[in-house]
């Protein structure tokens, strides 16, 4: 039937046997039973369309003893994890992935072989068998595991330190094509960012092992917001990275405070797409602990996947699996114990975590037609516009674009600095300053401002040119009896000499002033009622004004 008209009878048979032709407002079912047929003729498969689930499934563990379990989970002991209470976890958890359509689930925390062994027999059970699987050989309490419907054409843990759960790489043969899988379950966020830095260095360097435009996914449970850079800044237990993330930063899903979206990478801009930006905003969570909602979960994807070889990603597939059922009582329906989840287990719930999905197919890839399903990043930088250093204390935190003319380097210590205009005020440039000298004449533009307990600083910057050198003196603030060092215009100005009584952590100086002195780690406090002169320091403030001591040959004892 190749070249030929298409013919069926009319259902009702009124035409007493003759055949119509197919209406030409059905061009798509011409298109595709056409390529259908051409394929058959040709002996070419047509495409293969899967989807992945990311799932963290909480403490799906065996009924074996390993001596590694979480107190809760060790079988037969009073907390009652045993069989009845296992198999109803067991069956729970495969209904969700079968619910999900699950082609490919990337799962977080499965405590052992033996846990997954028990999870296909469960999902066999109820007609959705994935029977292919893999699972991290280090035996952390809980590892990361992948099941498919596909081959595993091969595995391998990616070390990412000795105490981090290693990244498990699966390759899957999809009909012929390789899909390359990382399988992530990044440290939580008892840790600091550097923690999950690390992680992502991991990942990256063995990304890079690959040839360009080989098709992979990153997938998992990475322990961070889509945009970690703006939620954790401000959070000094897990800020020890000024600022930089292991998602946003190292993976490079940010490119100049930017979310990547999708047009960038597909244009060539580099970086990676994560699918959550196929949402709104409002429903860009998977997690909600106590109140605070968070995307933890991801699948992140190179633009091998949206080109015209191999595997594609299926535009506009992402989504949360949130059924009803998985929800309880006005929250995520988590696996239930006793005594607000540390006492004994109650035989029903999920998990603390929701799906997330996407589909894939071995055919190029189509961008959808329509009003575009993808959302602008969370946060879009201004116009490029050019502010005095005054005005960074009145506009609002998070991405910027403001150039700063001819402001001098009046500080400097180790990353950090302070620039100030002649005749204007002086800003705080934290861990941004590395490249800078005291007295240079520089223009700048501001990439992000921030507030840290109350400092306003510049931790992003860029376009640096330095203009010349100056003598800083006459930048420097004299202290007379009558000054305030804690007036709010003071912050961040260097004072050139004050000097005074020291007791208790605050000087007291001139006409009964007084303000409180930090001294950084490693320098030695003067006894308590000293005399002293401190020369060249920071007016900071840190839930409240204080001179900021960041050398020891910053204090004199008189």
């Amino acid at each position: 039937m190749i070249g030929h008209a298409l013919w069926y009878k009319t259902k009702s048979g009124s035409m007493k046997g003759r055949k119509r032709a197919l209406p030409l407002y059905r061009p798509f079912f011409v298109g595709v039973l056409s390529l259908f047929l051409v394929s058959r003729a040709i002996g070419a498969e047509p495409p293969v369309r899967f989807r992945l689930v990311s799932w963290n499934v909480e403490n799906l563990f065996d009924l074996s003893r390993s001596g590694k379990e979480y107190v809760g989970y060790i079988p037969n002991t009073g907390y009652g994890w045993n069989p009845t209470t296992a198999s109803v976890k067991y069956a729970n958890v495969a209904r969700v992935l079968a619910s999900a359509k699950a082609d490919v689930a990337v799962l977080s925390e499965v405590e052992s072989p033996e846990a997954l062994a028990r999870l296909q027999k469960k999902l066999s059970a109820i007609g959705h068998p994935l029977v292919h699987g893999a699972i991290s050989r280090r035996p952390v309490v809980v590892r990361c595991a992948v099941l498919s419907r596909f081959p595993i054409l091969e595995t391998h843990e990616v070390k990412t330190g000795p105490e981090r759960r290693p990244v498990l790489r699966v390759s899957l043969n999809i009909k012929g094509r390789t899909v390359v899988i990382y399988a992530n379950h990044w440290r939580s966020k008892r840790g600091p960012e550097s923690e999950r830095v690390a992680s992502a260095h991991a990942v990256l360097k063995d990304i890079k092992k690959w040839p360009l435009g080989t098709d992979y996914m990153l997938a998992g449970d990475f322990n961070s917001d889509y945009n970690e850079w703006q939620t954790f800044r401000d959070n000094a237990r897990l800020n020890d990275t000024s600022g930089l993330t292991g998602i946003n930063h190292i993976l490079g899903t940010l490119k100049d405070d930017m979310l990547v979206s999708k047009e960038d990478i597909r244009t060539g801009k580099g970086g990676l797409f994560n699918l959550w930006l196929e949402v709104s905003p409002e429903k860009r969570w998977n997690y909600n602990f106590f109140g605070k909602k968070g995307s933890l979960d991801h699948i992140v994807l190179p633009a091998a996947l949206f080109d015209s070889k191999g595997v594609s990603y299926v535009d506009g597939s992402f989504g949360r699996f949130a059924p009803k059922w998985l929800f309880h009582k006005g929250g995520i329906y988590r696996w239930q114990r006793a005594k607000k989840g540390r006492g004994k287990h109650l035989g029903r719930g999920y998990s603390d975590h929701l799906p997330i999905y996407a589909e894939f197919i071995t055919a190029p890839f189509v961008a959808q037609k329509g009003p575009a399903k993808v959302q602008a990043p969370a946060l879009k930088r201004p116009k490029l516009v050019k502010k005095r250093i005054a005005d960074l204390y009145n506009l609002p935190v998070g991405p910027a674009n403001y150039r700063i003319e001819d402001a001098v380097v009046v500080y400097k210590s180790g990353p950090n600095g302070v620039i100030k205009e002649p005749s204007g005020r002086a800003v705080y440039l934290y861990k941004v300053a590395q490249d800078l000298k005291p007295g240079q004449v520089v223009a700048l533009t501001v990439r992000h401002l921030s507030v840290y307990n109350g400092l306003r600083e510049v931790t992003a910057l860029s376009d640096l040119k330095v203009k010349g050198v100056v003598s800083i003196d006459s930048l420097l603030l004299s202290v007379s009896p009558e000054s305030d060092l804690r007036s709010k215009e003071k912050t961040n100005e260097v004072v050139d000499m004050v000097c005074g009584l020291y007791r208790g952590g605050w000087l007291k100086y001139g006409h009964d002033q007084s303000i409180r002195l930090y001294f950084r780690k490693g320098i030695k406090r003067p006894k308590n009622d000293s005399l002293i002169c401190v020369k060249q320091v920071r007016v900071g403030y840190h839930k409240g004004p204080e001179l900021s001591v960041d050398r020891a040959d910053q204090v004199r004892v008189r």
